[in-house]
């Protein structure tokens, strides 16, 4: 059983090259806010604190063009297109961050900026073209999505949760009571899931859950979606590129690269912190998303298992809200803490 999303009739709006390209336009700036940020953040509360917003309003809008493009019955090659085109603009903060770290592995020969701009302005480019070429081509065949590799997804998705999601969640939370109680459990949990035999298989699990996502994204952008599976897609496709950006930063650049150890320092950026360095604010926007999406895509995914069990669409509906609210809050959460702010104890 499936659950079926509400439609709507094509909209010309949703033709417009405008509100194609607006997300990829919108996403040239996220670096160039962050920037305005750092170099305000000593100037007062409010300006810093507009430009953070409008920052992390970048994946949001992303969001936004992409649920109502996915209202429609029947999108075409266009429609398509911009759709997988908002979820890169919903995905900014982990690319950005990806970039920053892979640049200057490789000793900087650019600056990230001028890489993102470069990028954002042909992908925002490439949205207008495609609606211009295609405003009146006939909806694209839909794909569905592979039965058992969204079984085999959950599964996988469940086993990361048991072996490392839950005890690094909790860490994290445990970092709002002060460094010492995060580097507590932090020395506890690592010895399950750094043991010899289950970190590769948590890499592993990982990998399967990007590639996997990948091809249920790609098959479900040519189909409709409500708010929720909506929401699940965008988060899916900002997981993508969130797991490979942490593993980079892990693996590559902390191990290997550089050499350190990826414990409550590096994750802080101590000594600058996160707020007050030119390269660690975006961060800020990085942690909070990836926490944030990926504990709503679990609670989605729930969602869907439910409803394939015969739950009430109301109810489970009420539920997965509920679930995203509680996860906006574990992120503000994790996100004060990693910033420096501690509840008394």
């Amino acid at each position: 059983m499936h659950a079926t999303a509400p439609v709507i009739p094509q909209r010309h709006d949703a033709a417009r090259p405008w509100w194609h390209a607006s997300p990829a336009v919108c996403a040239i700036f996220y670096p160039y806010l962050l920037k305005g940020f750092h170099a305000n953040v000593n100037a007062g509360m409010a300006l810093p604190a507009l430009l953070l917003a409008l920052s992390m309003a970048i994946p949001l809008i992303g969001f936004v063009v992409a649920w109502k493009l996915g209202r429609l019955a029947h999108p075409n090659d266009a429609q398509i297109t911009a759709k997988r085109l908002a979820w890169l603009a919903v995905a900014a903060p982990p690319i950005y961050t990806a970039a920053g770290v892979l640049l200057y592995m490789a000793g900087d020969p650019v600056a990230d900026t001028t890489l993102w701009l470069g990028i954002w302005i042909v992908l925002a480019a490439a949205g207008v073209r495609s609606t211009v070429r295609k405003q009146s081509s006939t909806p694209a065949a839909a794909q569905a999505p592979s039965p058992r590799l969204r079984v085999w997804h959950g599964i996988s998705a469940l086993a990361i949760i048991l072996l490392f999601l839950a005890m690094h969640m909790t860490n994290h939370l445990a970092g709002l009571l002060g460094e010492a109680q995060h580097r507590q459990l932090m020395d506890i949990f690592r010895t399950i899931y750094r043991a010899h035999l289950v970190e590769p298989l948590i890499v592993a699990l990982f990998l399967f859950q990007v590639v996997s996502g990948l091809a249920m994204v790609r098959a479900h952008s040519t189909r409709p979606a409500d708010f929720f599976r909506s929401l699940q897609l965008a988060s899916g496709a900002y997981l993508v590129f969130f797991i490979l950006a942490h593993m980079n930063s892990v693996f590559f650049y902390a191990r290997r690269f550089a050499g350190i150890e990826t414990d409550w320092d590096f994750a802080t950026g101590a000594p600058a912190g996160l707020i007050h360095d030119a390269w660690n604010i975006r961060l800020v926007p990085h942690y909070y998303f990836g926490v944030f999406l990926a504990l709503s895509h679990l609670v989605l995914g729930a969602r869907v298992v439910a409803l394939a069990h015969g739950a009430r669409r109301e109810r489970a509906d009420r539920w997965s809200a509920a679930g995203i609210a509680a996860s906006a809050l574990a992120a503000l959460l994790i996100m004060l803490g990693m910033c420096g702010v501690h509840l008394p104890i």
